[in-house]
């Protein structure tokens, strides 16, 4: 029996970052590369990117937090004062994207998601067929990286419906509505390509969980502005459920990195240094608390 090691990211915007430092940490300790580490790479928005940094690029684990240094976040979230202060008044998505590409574009140039030695999947949502879309590097469509990426990664308010082309063209929105933690989408994946009778280990990295309040007896008076100011992508994005799932059907073989966010801002666009130190240092805690267990599930 052989063993399938998945590594599953989930999305968050700039809370990324916290992703980044823990797997960053993680591969010093293995002593190997992440990406000969595992056999499957997924992820959801922002964890699609960091995905696609590993399974297509073969980055090293010391490089992923540069993917959250002050200059990208700040090209990918490229406002004006003015434009912040309305926030989701605008009647525009906050961000036109095209900093975001530009900076996926120097990453992944002109790569395809099928350039992969590796499974690499991203979580979509196609918003004509009002379904999910999976692009897999073994998928049957020829897609860009740079598409894929900035698909998976197109949160509604914050950037435009993407636009990929393949064998046709798809309007493909941020997976993080239908699937922000992709555990379940990559474990059928696994299955799919090697079966059942194979061990299947996971490590599943979260981007922290918001414990923002919302007052239920307000929240009895919310419309569509009320409840889009109280964190309606947030409730949509909640990850809790596929833990459970993964946990059930994995048990030991899975492992779920995650916590409350506590002081650090769940804003999933707040590209304040201040705010990308505290999530590296939200990494490191991480870390200190899994580090262990991750790496013992990894190599034993």
């Amino acid at each position: 029996m052989a063993v399938k090691i998945i590594l599953s990211l989930d999305g968050g915007g700039i809370r990324g970052a916290a992703t980044a430092q823990f797997l960053s940490r993680l591969e010093s300790d293995l002593g190997s590369s992440l990406y000969n580490t595992f056999d499957l790479f997924a992820g959801t928005s922002t964890g699609g990117i960091i995905a696609g940094a590993i399974g297509l690029l073969q980055k090293r684990g010391v490089d992923l937090p540069d993917l959250y240094n002050y200059e990208n976040a700040n090209r990918i979230m490229n406002k004006s004062a003015w434009d912040r202060m309305l926030g989701f008044a605008q009647t525009e998505p906050r961000y036109d994207g095209s900093g975001k590409i530009g900076v996926l574009t120097d990453y992944f140039g002109e790569k395809k998601l099928n350039d992969a030695d590796k499974p690499v999947l991203v979580v979509t949502y196609d918003v004509e067929k009002r379904k999910s879309d999976v692009l897999k590097s073994n998928g049957d469509q020829v897609v860009k990286a740079v598409d894929a990426f900035n698909a998976t990664s197109a949160a509604p308010l914050y950037f435009p419906t993407a636009k990929v082309a393949g064998d046709n063209v798809r309007w493909l929105i941020d997976g993080g509505v239908i699937a922000n933690n992709p555990a379940m989408c990559a474990y059928a994946e696994a299955v799919s390509l090697w079966g059942r009778d194979d061990e299947i280990r996971m490590l599943s990295v979260g981007t922290g969980s918001i414990n923002r309040k919302i007052d239920g007896k307000q929240s009895q008076g919310y419309g569509a502005l009320g409840w889009i100011n109280h964190d309606l992508l947030g409730i949509t994005m909640d990850e809790s459920v596929v833990e459970y799932q993964a946990k059930v059907i994995l048990g030991d073989n899975y492992l779920r990195v995650n916590s409350e966010l506590h002081d650090v801002n769940d804003d999933m666009d707040d590209v304040r240094q201040k705010n990308i130190n505290d999530l590296i240092k939200l990494g490191d805690r991480w870390y200190e608390t899994f580090g262990d267990q991750a790496v013992a599930l990894l190599t034993r």
